[in-house]
């Protein structure tokens, strides 16, 4: 396989120098991600944990969190073999606040968060935090190239990371997508992974959700100005049989439309609040996702209101916010 090895800042160079010195040093390693993971966040999280059980077979190396069922073909977690304590090493990836970090973490316990999102909550001892990169997933590639040989590729691996790498790219299409990301994924393909197999993964939808994707299609609100917006309550979710999280891999479905500019799906959660993504081709939607305690990339946020009225007030916030990119872009 070829090795793809790019030339880092002096910075992160030190930071992925200390990194695998805290590695080596540690006895256990629980490797955490964040709630209602995605193809991203898993990927990370199982590629990461079969870099270093590989690399370390003496160690104990545990991905933290049950994987949700859609998500079991890129593998199983143990967390229940382990109590956490204050002597492990936590590395926390794909996860841009320590709130939304799912699973026990160990009090006292050094923690490394590895991430691309913006650094809002720099909540680990030691942060590699890069906003360049398309996916925690290509971020992990670039460990293992950066450790020349310490750490070794695997076809396992390379199917975790390369479902990471596609499924935050939307299969290479968001803006994130650099000659970096396509040549990392063209060297994880040189491990014989099943490129077929993985992104028929990443877009098979079961009869329950073909079902809650035509009910998105027909009860969509299209304001004629490029914002459209859906509400999923849980009484769907029960109708159709689902479990919430499961919706996740319909959020890009809105934005297929020629008309859509920025795209609004409010999930009702099962405590009765509503999980907002915002999703947009050119149009910045992080400032908005912001006003409403939100955050995350600038065409792809999330952020979580309370109720129907405040629902309203994120579409009118952000269908102002459309209207003036609109005429500014016209001018």
């Amino acid at each position: 396989m070829a090795t793809f090895n790019w030339l880092l800042p002096m910075k992160d160079n030190l930071v992925l120098n200390t990194i695998m010195s805290r590695i080596t040093d540690a006895d256990r390693i629980l490797v955490y991600r964040h709630t209602n993971p995605d193809p991203d966040a898993i990927g990370a999280q199982m590629g990461l944990v079969q870099l270093l059980a590989t690399a370390f077979p003496s160690k104990t190396v545990v991905a933290m969190a049950a994987v949700p069922q859609r998500l079991a073909w890129l593998g199983v977690t143990d967390e229940q073999s382990v109590t956490p304590q204050a002597t492990d090493l936590v590395i926390a990836v794909d996860c841009a606040n320590a709130e939304r970090l799912e699973g026990q973490l160990p009090a006292d316990a050094l923690i490394i968060k590895i991430d691309h999102h913006p650094n809002r909550d720099p909540y680990g001892q030691l942060n590699w935090v890069d906003e360049s990169y398309s996916s925690c997933s290509e971020m992990i590639y670039d460990l293992y190239a950066y450790t020349t040989g310490q750490l070794t590729m695997t076809a396992a691996v390379a199917t975790a990371l390369y479902a990471g790498i596609i499924g935050d790219t939307v299969r290479f299409s968001t803006p994130e997508t650099s000659s970096r990301t396509l040549t990392i994924a063209a060297s994880l393909a040189t491990e014989e992974i099943d490129i077929a197999a993985i992104s028929h993964h990443e877009m098979d939808l079961t009869p329950a959700l073909s079902k809650l994707s035509g009910y998105a299609l027909s009860h969509q609100v299209d304001d004629g100005d490029g914002l459209v917006h859906v509400i999923i309550s849980q009484t769907h979710f029960e109708q159709l049989g689902l479990q919430y999280g499961e919706e996740d891999v319909l959020v890009p479905l809105l934005g297929n439309q020629t008309t859509a500019k920025v795209w609004l799906w409010f999930i009702e959660t099962p405590e009765g609040n509503y999980r907002v993504h915002f999703r947009s081709r050119a149009i910045p939607v992080n400032d908005v996702a912001k006003v409403f305690d939100g955050g995350g990339h600038p065409l792809a946020s999330g952020a979580f209101v309370p109720d129907i009225a405040t629902i309203e007030r994120v579409v009118q916030r952000m269908r102002a916010q459309v209207v003036a990119k609109t005429v500014v872009s016209s001018v």
